[in-house]
C-alpha cells in the first residue's frame, strides 16, 4: 500500500468534486448522490483554500498516485464554550474498501485532534445499517451514544444514524 495522505489544496477541487460524484454513486450512506456536493470549482477552491487555514478545520485526501480515493474532514468551532469538540466526516471509493484506506484516513483525523491541545471529543454520525463503518469506528475507540430516526431521505426509504463520540482526555 503506497497512499499519499495529503491536506486538500485549492489545486485539488476539480479532482475532489469528481471523487465525490464517484463515491456518492457507490453508497446511500453520504449526504450526497452521484450529483456530489453542490458547488463549482470555483466555489470548492475557495473552500479549499480556508478549510487548512484554522486550527479549528483540516481536510485530508487520500491519493493513488494523482487519484482521490479518500476524503476526510474535520471540523470544530472557535466559539469557547464548544471549541473542545470536533465532527469528522470521511468517504472512501469502493474498490478501496478493505485496504486499511479508512483506517489511515481516521488515524490522521484523530491526531490531527490531539495536535491541536484542546480538541476533547471528536463527534461523528454513521448510517446505523453501515456495520463496516461502525465497527471501523469502534476499534478506533469511538462509542454509540445515541440514534437519529430517518436521518436521511431516499427515494424509496430512510436511513437512521447511530451517534457516536471519542473522548481524547
Amino acid at each position: 500500500m503506497s497512499y499519499q495522505v495529503v491536506l486538500a489544496q485549492k489545486e485539488d477541487a476539480k479532482s475532489l468534486l469528481e471523487y465525490l460524484k464517484q463515491v456518492g454513486a457507490e453508497t446511500d450512506y453520504l449526504l450526497f448522490d452521484h450529483q456530489g456536493v453542490p458547488m463549482t470549482i470555483e466555489q470548492e477552491e475557495t473552500f479549499l483554500s480556508t478549510v487548512n487555514s484554522t486550527p479549528y478545520s483540516r481536510m485530508y485526501l487520500i491519493k493513488d498516485a494523482d487519484k482521490v480515493i479518500a476524503n476526510g474532514y474535520i471540523y470544530g468551532s472557535p466559539r469557547a464554550r464548544i471549541g473542545h469538540k470536533f465532527t469528522i466526516a470521511v468517504s472512501v471509493l469502493k474498490t478501496y474498501w478493505g485496504t486499511g484506506v479508512s483506517q489511515l484516513l481516521m488515524q490522521t483525523l484523530i491526531d490531527y485532534a490531539k495536535s491541536t491541545g484542546f480538541t476533547e471529543s471528536i463527534f461523528l454520525e454513521v448510517v446505523s445499517e453501515n456495520i463496516r463503518a461502525i465497527k471501523l469506528y469502534e476499534r478506533f475507540g469511538f462509542k454509540s451514544y445515541g440514534s437519529v430516526s430517518k436521518a436521511i431521505k431516499l427515494p424509496d426509504r430512510y436511513l437512521d444514524w447511530t451517534l457516536m463520540r471519542l473522548d481524547l482526555c
